[in-house]
């Protein structure tokens, strides 16, 4: 004898769905027919009404019994097996969802059915919540504002509605729901009730405002990279005129009176400086967004650090400070970026004058260790550095003391720009001092090359070619910038033509035969690349961008365009005739 509960329903309320869905909890009574042909659409009201006056039998008739009647009463068993497991197997489904709180109300809003989705993410047992009013699911604004009641008459009103908002647990916190409210209604279109589904999505509200907030980081981050770059540019432009104008001075001191030499020196020094505060700034955007790149090479180690002694000569002999050096590494050639090297050197260098007082002492020296490894060590007898803040030197906007800031200028980025840097180079840098007023040594250790290996560096690389007068078109639209340039490239012996925008650029090329072309990115009338392009197209020329513009995003762009070099503002003179030898060499 198959049981008759497929027919049955709980005594209370209009819904005897989760009993009739194959429970066997509480003891059940009829269901309607209506109901039933609601929850199976294909089995119709007047076949429902059949299987449910059968289903209050006290037996069914046995299988063997319903074969001996009519087929269509078979057909009718047949569909109520079928019927019976189908229904079993809903409530088992229904019952067994964990993400989804699934439970019917009656018509007033009270809870008649409970899954165990609805345990796990409200916190009740059956027991504790079937009866109650689902308002207490609500905040208790929610609820004083009525919102509970005013959902199930827009879901009564509309068939259903959708909701999210905080609902609350057992315990009290709260969760971001996901609802789903549906009103139910009998054959003469009586409200019966609703279902209702609940999901709780926190995590995925945490999850998008995570990825709003990652990508408003990015835009941040954006914005700011392209605020640098722009005021980098805006920055080095006037620096250029300047820049160039004290080299000329300063090489051709002899001409000068004295005491005009001096003040040269003082304006290309406090130039190079604010040009090196510009590149800290872009350098650190680099380091943070991992974008510093090397391009390794063999390096003489020693050559690098001369170069950066020589970079700081100016400053050293401002302060009349006293510097010794001893080079006693005997493999001192390393796989390195020379440029990015050059500038872990002179950040120590320029850091030991900085914190030395006039006519103060500084030692360098080099050496190797049992393992070949190369050490540089620079010594000063200057300020000092605290024992507590040694751990945190090395950490951008940092410095040893905040006064000093206000002592001795500076942005704190250099030795947080070294450290990456030899960290890049899979090296060490370290800080040592005894404390305020006993002076500081920063030490660097680098894995050299075998003794003998690499022995091509800078220096024999940079062979040098008797200068050839070549016919140069100098595209800027920064007036001093143009004509300074200009007058010190004509000095040189260079037939010079000039040009401030996109149009004039093109007619010249158009009209005249140029061997090198200098060209700002940033023009009036658009940009350096639409120059490039057309120069490249009409005929064979070398090409140099000269803008403020140096990131590695912008030297792959010049590069993409047809540039052959990326020098970037404030163009060093000597560097600008390097590349103007080189030229004329290839062209020699």
């Amino acid at each position: 004898m198959k049981p008759s509960f497929f027919c049955k329903i709980a005594p209370e309320g209009p819904f005897g769905l989760d009993n009739f869905a194959g429970s066997l909890r509480p003891p059940p009574t009829e269901v309607s027919a209506y109901t039933l042909s609601k929850i199976f659409p294909a089995v119709s009201v007047d076949f429902a009404q059949e299987l449910c006056s059968e289903g209050t039998k006290q037996d069914r008739p046995s299988e063997s019994h319903s074969k001996s009647r009519s087929q269509p009463m078979g057909d009718n068993r047949s569909t109520a097996s079928a019927l019976y497991q189908t229904a079993e197997q809903f409530h088992i489904l229904v019952d067994s969802v964990e993400e989804y709180a699934i439970y019917l109300l009656d018509p007033n809003g009270n809870v008649v059915t409970w899954n165990t989705g609805a345990q796990k993410i409200k916190g009740y047992t059956a027991r504790e919540i079937i009866g109650k009013n689902f308002a207490c699911f609500y905040t208790a604004d929610d609820v004083a504002t009525g919102k509970p009641q005013r959902n199930l008459r827009e879901a009564a009103q509309g068939g259903h509605f959708r909701d999210q908002g905080l609902r609350v647990r057992k315990d009290g916190s709260t969760f971001e729901a996901e609802v789903v409210l549906t009103a139910l209604r009998d054959a003469k279109g009586n409200l019966r009730g609703y279902s209702k589904v609940t999901r709780d999505i926190t995590d995925q509200i945490r999850s998008r405002e995570f990825e709003a907030e990652k990508i408003g980081a990015q835009r941040a981050s954006k914005a700011k990279d392209d605020f640098l770059a722009a005021l980098s540019h805006e920055l080095r432009t006037p620096l250029t005129p300047a820049l160039a104008a004290a080299t000329y001075l300063e090489d051709n001191a002899a001409k000068l009176s004295p005491e005009f030499a001096e003040d040269v020196q003082i304006i290309k020094r406090n130039v190079q400086l604010q040009a090196r505060l510009i590149d800290d700034l872009l350098d650190l955007t680099r380091i943070t967004r991992g974008k510093l790149r090397l391009d390794v090479e063999s390096c003489d180690a020693h050559t690098v650090i001369r170069n950066a002694i020589e970079t700081a000569s100016s400053a050293i002999a401002a302060k009349k400070l006293k510097l010794s050096s001893k080079f006693n590494a005997k493999e001192r050639h390393i796989l390195a970026d020379c440029i990015r090297l050059q500038q872990v050197f002179w950040n120590l260098i320029n850091n030991a004058v900085k914190f030395t007082p006039p006519d103060g002492e500084i030692a360098i020296r080099t050496f190797n260790d049992d393992c070949g490894r190369f050490h540089f060590e620079i010594t000063d007898n200057g300020i000092g550095i605290e024992r507590e803040r040694l751990a945190s030197l090395f950490t951008p906007f940092e410095q040893a003391d905040p006064s000093v800031t206000r002592q001795f200028g500076g942005l704190g980025l250099g030795l947080a720009i070294s450290k990456h840097l030899v960290d890049l180079h899979h090296g060490t840098i370290e800080a040592e001092s005894r404390g305020r007023s006993f002076g500081a040594t920063f030490k660097v250790t680098l894995d050299a090359l075998p003794e003998g290996a690499g022995k091509t560096d800078q220096a024999s690389r940079a062979s040098k070619h008797p200068p050839k007068p070549l016919r140069i078109l100098l595209v800027e639209d920064h007036r001093d910038t143009r004509y300074m340039l200009s007058r010190l490239l004509t000095h040189f012996g260079h037939h010079v033509l000039t040009a401030d925008n996109i149009r004039n650029a093109l007619n010249i090329i158009s009209s005249e035969n140029v061997e090198v072309l200098l060209c700002d990115i940033g023009l009036p009338d658009g940009t350096g690349y639409e120059v490039i392009a057309e120069a490249k197209r009409k005929q064979r020329i070398k090409s140099v961008a000269i803008t403020g513009f140096g990131t590695e995003e912008d030297i792959r762009r010049s590069k993409e365009a047809g540039f052959d070099l990326h020098l970037v503002k404030p163009i060093d003179l000597h560097e600008l005739q390097e590349v103007l030898d080189q030229v004329g060499a290839e062209r020699a």
